[in-house]
């Protein structure tokens, strides 16, 4: 790559903060390295949210490498605590384009991008005409999660799966962040995939050295202070299963009263509610909000063990984090956590939808010896760092910047 010419790399995010999902945090991971990497100038379009001050704030000295803008938005209509582009939008995001000149067009979440907000693919009409690589990002897997809501798991093979497949043609390269993905992509069609892992997590955020049980007090009772407390922390929603969570929890305090459950995160109303309502008779489940930063670190580092029900996690954000937190995982066995969590080696795994095996896996883990276990996660957690996962893409970036001369050129849409 001509390390004497600076890069413009242009983002059209629809998850970014002030979103606080998983893939919001690494997007903007993603773009301070880049930024910092001093050969690429990063544009960013992200939604307004309805208030532009509500955007991170670029470090100063990347000021001139990091430029952050917003495009009109307005809540998604089927999870409106999301943010869209409108129609409008797109115009705004095409001037934007035309202004900043990029040399490489990345629109993440397309299924946001299009379904219920702007009707288009922002950004394809100039990476066409000025032939610019035009790629996209596997990053949410719609697919599966259709399968947690009663009124769309019939629908997905009828609609849901040749929409992915619509939607996924009109990039150059879509972009898979684990193997099943990959797979599944090819699976329905989509031969335009690529495996890359690159997600990951900043990793200074997380230590062991966080533990502080006494921080527990905010949300326990005296009786609870000798309990093992697990934790959730996440989004809250109906395919994340917390619900499976609530109720292998029943099951436990039936056995062993000491027990307390945390669930740090929020959501859509409707799933909160409907999640507390399901715990309302049982003892000891606490309900926190959303946690984030230095306070979200000490929680993961200061519970005695993280549970994660969800099946369809492109990545696992949160169970990294605990990794890295020192603390034993107990997960389900499918989707990316099943690429880098080993049964009994480095955390604990259960078959999806299995609410026995789950609370036998978190007997089972509460009664171990867990040193190893989580010296291991220790040691695995660095190899899944937001740099790690920036540096993977980073090289397929380059890949594709390089002359058009080369041995390997892409073959633009």
């Amino acid at each position: 790559m001509n390390s004497d010419k600076i890069y413009t790399l242009a983002f059209i995010f629809t998850n970014f903060p002030p979103e606080v999902s998983g893939s919001a945090q690494y997007n903007w991971e993603r773009v301070l390295w880049l930024a910092e990497q001093g050969m690429y100038r990063v544009v960013v379009l992200a939604p307004d949210s309805q208030n532009t001050a509500s955007l991170p704030s670029v470090p100063s000295h990347l000021s001139e490498r990091l430029i952050i803008e917003s495009y009109s938005s307005k809540p998604w209509l089927p999870y409106n605590i999301h943010y869209v582009p409108t129609v409008g939008a797109v115009r705004q995001i095409d001037r934007r384009l035309a202004f900043y000149k990029p040399d490489l067009i990345t629109l993440v979440d397309v299924e946001r991008a299009f379904l219920c907000a702007s009707w288009q693919f922002p950004g394809k009409a100039y990476a066409k005409e000025n032939k610019v690589p035009y790629l996209t990002e596997y990053q949410t897997d719609y697919y599966n999660f259709a399968g947690s809501y009663p009124s769309f798991k019939f629908l997905r093979n009828i609609f849901i799966r040749p929409l992915t497949k619509y939607f996924y043609h009109q990039f150059d390269t879509t972009i898979a962040p684990n193997k099943q993905i990959n797979n599944h992509l090819k699976e329905i069609g989509i031969q335009n995939s690529v495996f890359i892992s690159f997600f990951g997590i900043d990793l200074s955020l997380y230590s062991p050295s966080r533990r502080n049980r006494n921080l527990l007090d905010t949300w326990l009772s005296a009786d609870e202070k000798n309990n093992k407390v697990l934790l959730f922390l996440g989004r809250i929603s109906l395919e994340k299963r917390v619900d499976l969570l609530i109720e292998a929890f029943a099951k436990l305090k039936n056995r062993d009263d000491n027990y307390s459950l945390i669930i740090a995160g929020d959501g859509p109303s409707s799933a909160v509610n409907k999640l507390k309502s399901l715990a309302k008779s049982i003892p000891d489940i606490h309900f926190t909000g959303f946690i984030h930063g230095e306070a979200k670190a000490n929680l993961l580092a200061s519970c005695d063990m993280f549970c994660n029900p969800s099946p369809y996690e492109t990545f696992g954000r949160t169970v990294v984090e605990a990794m890295a937190s020192g603390i034993p995982v107990v997960a389900v066995d499918s989707g990316a956590v099943s690429e880098y969590m080993i049964d009994k080696i480095n955390g604990y795994l259960f078959e999806p939808d299995n609410i026995e095996e789950f609370a036998n896996t978190i007997a089972e883990a509460s009664s171990n010896d867990n040193t190893e276990i989580i010296q291991k996660a220790l040691q695995d957690a660095t190899q899944l760092s937001s740099e790690q996962g920036s540096k993977n893409i980073n090289d397929y970036y380059q890949q594709l910047l390089m002359p058009m001369n080369s041995e390997n050129p892409l073959v633009l849409i």
